[in-house]
């Protein structure tokens, strides 16, 4: 769905946290930028859902943590080696891969004998092994360099637990192992290449990582137990792609997650106390952030940190943030409960109950609904880049009530049509109840009604039968006299579809004909006289729509199997908000609320 709302969605949908290894800090004879070591946790509360909680059947805590960090130029380095090793290991799977099945084929057509067959399985196995082992001293040169192929490889396959020991692994190490064991078995022949041949079908394996230890974490005296590493991000491209890259900045950054959770702490609607602290920290960046959130139906009451100044909405919110300075790192203690932070605009039972209020020609307005396209198209025509809230709800009472989209209704008991949804809405991600309009994109989307920050839309329906319609945006004006910002509501200022336009080229969006219109406005995206509704490859790269991971690929460039051109990839890597579900090098368990870093021991 599109970028701000989908990243909003995702900040707001996650609550509790994770950890990540970040090995012991060696000093380097080299100058630090401004901006760099440079440490960032995010520390999310997953949400206690108000609408389905039962005191007597509840979930223990769970969440995750977010760390991005900066590299030294030196520890970018080792990523890529590591990177580099990890990948010629994938190499060499596909080889050892290559070779079982060579064999396994000899048996099959009767060309070889399974004993033989299974004696030659054995052998390439122990050589293969040994040609794996070889990587873990193996020294990388200069001329060996991050490429795009590796690039791709690292979305789906780089080892999270080679970032903690700096240890290369792939698939083979776990294959190799399994083909041992079925060699060593006492099953039959015929048994051994059927569990041999279904063995080298396996791409991934399912590793359940768990960490033990780290800073203290707790909440309600219960101390958290971190597992599921994921890599997220990495970037810029110049960071990873080191001297191939026209910059010559060669430091990485890195973004991570990883799931954490509090056994037998149960997650209920009462207060509950969280704690963290990190006793022995030699980080010598620029500075470390926390962020700390909650999930929705929570608030924090109390807060004590180390850092610096506190920063939140106000004092009963469901986030904070503090900053530490070089060489520390923040630990904090909090109280937190049942609430919603009281935003300085309306929530949607407060901009149901000002619209009610608000007049046009004598007639009193309310909340707009919409039940036809022409409807719509007016409604939208209003609208500017903002969410905007509407006259729809989600009741529980209504005899047809289902998640996510039966029992929907507007206030004003009209049909409720369910025609005018964006894709994949609504999704009741969280209890999202209450009826919002895209201002940018056109569609319906289902949010939680105590969210703020939002315009509203007015229908007054006029007494000569046609009805008249208001779009409202939240501002604040400075008061000079009294030092504060003073809240309002005022007209929006629409956007035309040209507007649109330019916003998202100057985004980037794909423009794969080069005409002017982005493709998500334009009818005939490749330009080949087949409207897109009709057209199975929308971009002409070869790759059908429904496998095409990259659309709007520019005419002439040359795409990998997932319709994927080089300058694509390369875009994504350079974004810093960036798609590539990254990779993450000497790795720190990071921890709760603003979160941890466990440390490597100095070697």
């Amino acid at each position: 769905m599109f970028r701000k709302a989908l990243a909003l969605s995702l900040f707001v949908s996650l609550v509790l946290s994770g950890i990540f290894f970040s090995p012991a800090y060696k000093a380097e004879e080299e100058e630090f930028y401004e901006d760099q070591p440079y440490l960032h946790y995010e520390l999310r509360i997953h949400e206690l859902d108000t609408k389905s909680i039962n005191e007597e059947d509840s979930n223990d805590f769970s969440g995750s943590v977010y760390m991005r960090r900066e590299y030294s130029s030196e520890e970018s380095k080792n990523f890529r080696e590591l990177l580099i090793k990890s990948y010629k290991i994938s190499i060499l799977d596909e080889e050892y891969i290559q070779n079982i099945n060579s064999i396994l084929t000899s048996v099959e057509e009767g060309t070889m004998d399974a004993e033989k067959g299974i004696d030659d399985i054995s052998n390439l196995t122990t050589t293969y092994d040994g040609k794996a082992k070889t990587f873990l001293d193996y020294e990388i040169t200069t001329s060996e360099m991050v490429t795009l192929d590796m690039i791709t490889w690292v979305r789906e396959n780089f080892v999270m637990e080679s970032t903690v020991d700096e240890i290369p692994r792939g698939v083979i190490s776990m294959r190799i192992e399994n083909i041992n064991e079925t060699l060593d078995s006492e099953g039959d022949i015929a048994e051994k290449i059927n569990d041999i041949e279904y063995e080298i079908t396996k791409e991934h394996y399912h590793r359940e990582t768990t960490i033990n230890g780290g800073p203290l974490l707790e909440i309600n005296g219960v101390q958290a137990v971190w597992s599921n590493w994921e890599l997220e991000s990495v970037g810029p491209t110049s960071h990873l792609l080191g001297g191939v890259s026209s910059q010559n900045d060669n430091r990485l950054w890195i973004g991570q997650w990883m799931h954490i959770e509090f056994p037998n702490a149960t997650h209920t609607s009462g207060n509950h106390t969280l704690k963290f602290e990190w006793a022995d920290e030699d980080f010598k960046g620029k500075e470390t952030s926390f962020h700390v959130g909650l999930g929705y139906g929570e608030v924090f009451t109390n807060i004590t940190t180390n850092g610096n100044d506190i920063y939140r909405d106000d004092f009963e919110s469901d986030w904070f943030s503090f900053y530490s300075d070089n060489n520390t790192v923040g630990s904090f203690s909090a109280n937190f409960g049942p609430g919603y932070p009281d935003f300085e605009t309306y929530s949607w039972q407060e901009a149901v109950d000002y619209a009610s209020t608000l007049t046009y020609n004598g007639v009193n307005g309310h909340l707009a609904t919409i039940t036809t396209q022409e409807e719509a198209d007016l409604i939208y025509s209003l609208l500017d880049g903002s969410s905007y809230w509407l006259g729809g709800f989600h009741n529980m009472s209504n005899p047809d009530y289902l998640e996510p989209s039966n029992g929907w209704e507007w206030i004003t008991g009209e049909p409720f049509s369910q025609e005018f949804w964006g894709d994949g809405e609504p999704n009741e991600a969280g209890p999202e109840d209450c009826l919002e309009v895209w201002g940018f994109d056109k569609f319906l989307n289902d949010n939680r009604c105590h969210i703020g920050w939002m315009g509203l839309v007015v229908e007054y329906e006029m007494t000569n039968g046609s009805n008249h319609y208001e779009a409202y945006v939240p501002m604040w004006n400075w008061d000079m006299e009294n030092e504060t910002d003073v809240f309002s509501m005022v007209m929006a200022m629409p956007l035309s579809d040209e507007e649109r336009n330019e916003i998202l080229k100057e985004q980037g969006d794909p423009d794969a004909d080069d005409d002017g219109i982005v493709d998500i406005f334009d009818e005939d995206d490749d330009n080949d006289g087949i409207a897109d509704d009709n057209d199975m490859d929308d971009d002409n790269d070869g790759i059908d729509d429904e496998n095409d991971r990259c659309s709007g690929t520019k005419s002439g460039e040359a795409v990998d199997e997932d319709g994927c051109s080089a300058s694509q990839i390369i875009g994504e890597l350079s974004d810093e908000e960036g798609g590539l579900p990254g990779f993450s090098f000497i790795v720190s368990i990071i921890a709760v609320l603003g979160l941890a870093i466990l440390r490597k021991p100095r070697l």
